[in-house]
């Protein structure tokens, strides 16, 4: 009798533990029905651009798993302050996101006078990224270490956009491991640093390694190093640091969602899960192998944080020199 009095508790309890759970996992995933209505994804920069591209075309993906519609829109202006600070006060329902490659985000809010803070975010999910890459002219040195003896005895001049920028930042991680010398010549853009390589006027470019792709499979400049942890799919020949026998910190453009602060977990959940099916679509992964220059690299929500604090902590350490 005692024992079937316990079974019969232990059949209570799991009953009441299943309706718990199940109850909480369809709050997750549908709270108040949600999304109800569109979701508008905001994008810092001009239409375009890598995150641009890889926002819009997973945007589809996204929008079928969510059962809505998802409106892209860009808002431009002052590096991307005005669109960051625009989903940063924006209501924090899930109905609006923010596209961010990350590290230039961070940049900017330690450059200028933002009205956002970058680890206020709450990150949803990462789609891609860039890393960077140092390519040469053609008829001056061969290999990384050819340029690194020569770029030790006489000053070499590398093009990048700017010491507020990701190759700005890893211009300073580059010289602090190598010790190289180094005359920097800041571009407006990636595209008018390679077309000055491209053109011979100075020696390297340090390049978001996207940007640099057509030219290196045109022939026009030579890829030397690509700076990242391991050796990158669009350039699998092309070594890496530690190959290389340097220890220097990785600096990558994340295509990725975050969203308002104060965004409810479970809503995050719910958009963070609709990526994760998007990115693994077949049509979409096509899509993506024809269209996008950037490495598909899907971060979920909290490996997309500690990313955010990674890179942050690291652009914190060096904030003196992105003004000077």
């Amino acid at each position: 009798m005692e024992d079937k009095n316990r079974f019969r508790a232990f059949l209570i309890v799991a009953v009441i533990a299943v309706m718990f759970f199940g109850a909480g996992f369809l709050n997750a995933h549908a709270q108040v029905g949600f999304p109800t209505k569109p979701i508008t994804i905001v994008i810092p920069f001009p239409a375009g651009g890598s995150t641009d591209i890889v926002m819009r075309g997973v945007a589809t993906y996204v929008s079928k798993h969510l059962n809505t519609s998802i409106i892209v829109q860009n808002v431009v202006g002052a590096e991307g302050s005005i669109g960051y600070a625009k989903a940063y006060t924006a209501k924090p329902d899930g109905y609006t996101l923010l596209a961010t490659n990350t590290l230039p985000q961070i940049l900017t809010e330690f450059s200028r006078e933002a009205r956002y803070k970058s680890l206020d975010f709450k990150p949803v999910f990462a789609v891609a990224r860039d890393s960077m890459i140092l390519v040469a002219k053609p008829e001056g040195v061969k290999t990384f270490d050819e340029f690194i003896k020569t770029a030790r005895h006489q000053t070499t001049t590398i093009g990048t956009t700017g010491r507020a920028t990701t190759t700005g930042l890893m211009g300073i991680l580059f010289v602090e491991e190598t010790g190289i010398k180094v005359n920097w010549i800041p571009f407006h853009g990636g595209a008018e640093s390679l077309s000055a390589l491209a053109g011979r006027h100075i020696d390297a470019v340090l390049s978001i390694s996207a940007s640099a792709m057509p030219m290196v499979k045109a022939g026009k400049i030579i890829p030397l190093a690509v700076f990242s942890e391991k050796r990158s799919p669009k350039f699998p020949d092309v070594p890496v640091p530690r190959e290389l026998g340097l220890d220097i910190p990785f600096l990558y453009n994340y295509s990725g969602v975050v969203a308002p602060p104060g965004t409810p977990d479970e809503l995050v959940k719910v958009l963070e899960n609709a990526f994760d099916k998007a990115v693994t679509d077949k049509e979409y992964l096509e899509w993506f192998k024809k269209t996008a220059t950037a490495e598909l690299l899907p971060l979920h929500a909290r490996e997309y944080r500690k990313e955010f604090e990674r890179l942050y902590s690291l652009t914190e350490k060096y904030k003196k020199y992105l003004k000077e």
